[in-house]
């Protein structure tokens, strides 16, 4: 009997996982394609590598707040692809799922607003300050909340997070300068810092947690 359940449980957790990998890569895949096509026909300006790379890791953070905001609206066809126990624990962790969604779109928002800022794009830049101090200071109002919201253990992991993606900006952000100023490549724009600091930041999310055995399929 116990056998039978260990087998049904891990074919239960490989589908689960089948499930969440064809959902974000799809969403992904439709995203990132979606977003290049619409900056290569010139309908945004035109855009260099640095701005596309910042559309690009925005996209990704629009991803994954959506993938969030739809578990938070269905609980039940959420449970059945992000990594929680059931539905249950979705509803538990309500409040500060939908800090954290709002925090990820925010932070999206912004780099899109950069990357389409004049003079390369369509967004004035008077509006393009206002609405990019907006949205950093709603992602650090749902941080601020969604921190009151979380125990110990997963304000550790966000102190951890922040440490690691301290560290790879400084190694390969710095790294990038520190050639630049030898002159062996082109030094990095102002964007370029913003979409480390994003790009970082999430990655670091990812090593953490996958450190502490976190990443596992529930």
């Amino acid at each position: 009997m116990t056998d039978d359940f260990e087998i049904a449980e891990k074919k239960r957790k490989r589908n689960k996982m089948i499930r969440a990998l064809c959902i974000g890569g799809i969403a992904g895949f439709v995203g990132a394609f979606g977003m290049m096509q619409l900056a290569g026909s010139g309908m945004l300006g035109e855009l260099g590598g640095s701005r596309e790379i910042a559309l690009l890791i925005a996209v990704i953070y629009l991803i994954i707040a959506g993938i969030l905001a739809f578990g938070l609206v269905s609980p039940e066809a959420g449970a059945k692809f992000l990594n929680v126990e059931d539905a249950d624990e979705l509803e538990e962790q309500r409040v500060q799922l939908t800090y954290g969604t709002g925090g990820m779109a925010a932070i999206g928002l912004a780099l899109i607003v950069a990357a389409l800022a004049a003079p390369a794009g369509p967004i004035p830049p008077t509006i393009a300050v206002i609405s990019f101090v907006l949205l950093i200071g709603f992602c650090w109002f749902t941080g601020i909340r969604q921190r009151n919201q979380v125990d110990e253990l997963m304000r550790s992991i966000s102190v951890e997070c922040g440490s690691v993606a301290f560290y790879c900006i400084a190694l390969f952000g710095g790294g990038w300068a520190f050639l630049a100023h030898l002159e062996y490549v082109p030094g990095p724009q102002m964007l370029d810092w913003l979409s480390m600091l994003a790009a970082f930041l999430l990655l670091s999310a990812f090593i953490v947690t996958g450190k502490r055995g976190m990443m596992e399929q529930r």
